[in-house]
């Protein structure tokens, strides 16, 4: 199965005769068959019609839509009939067992990261104190100032000065939120598949502009990631020249987007079973506490 990666603006996409019609102002019109095609993944300033998008989900054919600050996904969600939402909202509403879940999480999120700084060759981080309820951000930012900090000593070619999101100003920072986004793509299928309601999260805050649920199982995945970034700059499979600066801001140029796309998915592909697993266990770790609400 193939992923269509599309990162010009201008193309318009449609349905001609059940096959995926690409045409471009300046390029040769391209027929697909949709029967070929896994996913397809686009940038800002393409078109395509309701046809196609009801087409796509019909044949369980992925879009990703990529922007500079945001990423849109079309999948047809499959959500089992049991009551793991309703056990979500009752264990959120329950202080005890939400902090003792947080803990959790943290504590993973810190063994995660103590695996990356043993391979950059960077001191742990330091343990957890054992009550941190009322300090609970003022610890977090601490821990991550002393993680990013081993990033920058251990890059020193890479213009890491420490992390920045939006907009990402060096190589590394395009990685990691780049990453981060489709990160956010590759949780919402077996998380919606386990019954959990991906709006509601135990450690951050409900209504950000993100599913709350996936910024926290992200905690949980967050080494391997970074761990993967660390793959492609260390190998040399993405390096500076894979980069441009406009607007203040670091982007992946076409070259770097292909090297990426096509490693990502791979990737990915690779980690399905593990990303499922995870998301039965976060099921199962859910049902033992709410069993003692």
């Amino acid at each position: 199965m193939t992923t269509l990666i599309l990162d010009r603006p201008d193309y318009h996409l449609c349905l001609q005769d059940g096959l995926l019609h690409l045409s471009h102002p300046e390029r040769n019109t391209r027929l697909f068959p949709l029967g070929d095609l896994e996913r397809i993944v686009i940038g800002q300033g393409i078109t395509l019609n309701s046809d196609l998008l009801l087409r796509l989900a019909e044949n369980g054919i992925e879009l990703i839509a990529v922007g500079r600050r945001g990423c849109a996904h079309l999948f047809n969600p499959q959500t089992p009939p049991n009551a793991l939402r309703l056990l979500q909202y009752r264990v959120t509403l329950q202080e005890d067992s939400r902090a003792k879940l947080v803990m959790q999480l943290i504590t993973a999120r810190r063994e995660g990261q103590n695996r990356v700084l043993k391979r950059l060759h960077a001191e742990p981080l330091p343990p957890l104190p054992a009550e941190i309820h009322h300090s609970l951000m003022l610890d977090e930012a601490h821990l991550s100032h002393h993680y990013w900090q081993a990033w920058h000593h251990a890059l020193p070619d890479s213009g890491f000065q420490g992390r920045q999101r939006q907009p990402p100003c060096d190589p590394i920072n395009a990685l990691l939120s780049l990453s981060s986004t489709l990160e956010d793509q590759a949780l919402i299928r077996p998380l919606l598949a386990e019954g959990f309601d991906i709006n509601l999260g135990l450690h951050h805050s409900t209504g950000y502009r993100r599913h709350s649920l996936l910024l926290d199982i992200k905690e949980l995945t967050r080494a391997t990631l970074e761990n993967h970034i660390l793959d492609l700059w260390q190998q040399h499979q993405l390096t500076a020249e894979h980069f441009t600066h406009n607007d203040s801001a670091c982007r992946l140029t076409r070259q770097g987007q292909q090297i990426f796309y096509t490693d990502w998915f791979s990737w990915l592909a690779s980690r399905r079973q593990d990303l499922r697993r995870l998301a039965r266990l976060c099921r199962h770790l859910l049902e033992r506490e709410a069993r003692h609400v």
